[in-house]
């Protein structure tokens, strides 16, 4: 596989050797030419830009960090531990946050003092165009039919799904006011020990109710759009590389900031087209405690880490606008790709309850 054409597919290759009885001999040969790919899939994808090597790099990427997130007892081979996936991983990753690092040099360089850090954040936030200012979410609120309403939910899984799991990577190594705020929020997550309060098991209730498969995220990724793979490639790129740890604390304030708001205009688009307030129990939780938890990420993490380290703040604003952006490539898509359906990519809905 020399040829741009030829890399397409690739992540159904990494994804049969990660789960693969037969790895460990797998020959030299196979694993050289392997890396080479993932190299030119880098290349294409993060500094040329090429579209369709971009939602190949973030399959290849994101079935790895699936793999990462597998029980091994689940399986019955797991060979994800090999330095192989570590390697395949960091050149896609490298090659990304170069380019990245690259975009954002010129909102880098012109940063205010840390004195004026909170007034900048939240102007830069309320301001962005993937907050609820977005077409999208009026669009939800006020005119989707039941099938746009369910594309859209189907689509935003993998990072809601996984969300919890984000958090607890970035808890070891940490303490004091990081520590406390992101137990707080793990805590929440797993429903305060209450398995049916779990947000996971509280979201994947809502997804039954719609004629969902919970499982749309780890088996069927095809169906995903590229964006919401980068979304959560994001995540997990900041949250398993200690040394982008402070990207990801700017990453979490901008999305708990936003996160409210959003719900809110989806919960409106759920009762207008008749699913009660107990089947949205998932989507009302998320707008009092995101609240909470905005708060206090900016008072309790990001201000006192930047009186301690001033010099930290790039990459806090690094870690912000790659989830402001990555985020809002995500409605973007959605905004063109939920009108134009007539039916949800998992088929149209075919439970009990009457549909509107």
């Amino acid at each position: 596989m020399s040829t741009q054409s030829g890399l397409q597919g690739l992540h159904a290759e990494v994804k049969s050797w990660l789960f693969s009885k037969d790895f460990d001999g797998m020959p030299v040969g196979a694993r050289n030419q392997l890396r080479e790919q993932v190299d030119l899939l880098a290349r294409n994808a993060f500094e040329k830009g090429d579209e369709a090597a971009l939602t190949e790099a973030h399959r290849v990427l994101y079935v790895i960090n699936m793999a990462q997130l597998t029980a091994p007892w689940t399986v019955e081979r797991l060979n994800v531990g090999d330095p192989l996936f570590s390697q395949l991983k960091g050149i896609l990753e490298k090659c990304w946050h170069q380019a990245s690092k690259k975009k954002y040099a010129p909102i880098i360089d012109a940063l205010p003092p840390a004195a004026q850090f909170r007034e900048w954040v939240t102007q830069t936030v309320r301001s962005h165009p993937s907050n609820v200012t977005h077409p999208i979410f009026g669009f939800l609120r006020d005119k989707a039919n039941f099938e746009q309403m369910r594309e859209f939910f189907l689509q935003e899984t993998p990072l809601e799904a996984l969300f919890g799991d984000i958090i607890a990577l970035m808890m070891p190594g940490v303490y004091g006011g990081i520590k406390l705020e992101l137990a707080k929020n793990f805590w929440d997550e797993v429903g305060h020990a209450e398995d049916a309060r779990v947000h996971r098991n509280m979201r994947f209730e809502l997804m039954d109710y719609l004629g969902l498969p919970s499982n749309v995220y780890t088996d069927r990724i095809d169906l995903l759009i590229r964006e919401e793979l980068a979304l959560v490639n994001m995540y997990m790129s900041m949250a398993m590389n200690r040394s982008r740890l402070t990207e990801i604390l700017g990453a979490l304030l901008a999305t708990e900031t936003m996160i409210p708001g959003r719900f809110e205009w989806q919960i409106e688009g759920w009762r207008r087209l008749g699913v009660g307030d107990k089947q949205l129990a998932y989507l009302l939780e998320h707008t009092t405690v995101d609240v909470e938890h905005a708060n206090a990420w900016m008072g309790e993490i990001i201000v006192p880490l930047l009186e301690r380290n001033p010099a930290v703040m790039p990459e806090i604003v690094l870690g912000i606008m790659l989830r402001l952006d990555t985020a809002g490539a995500v409605v973007d898509k959605l905004n063109d790709h939920v009108r134009g359906i007539k039916e949800s990519s998992v088929g149209p809905y075919r439970g009990a309850h009457k549909v509107p």
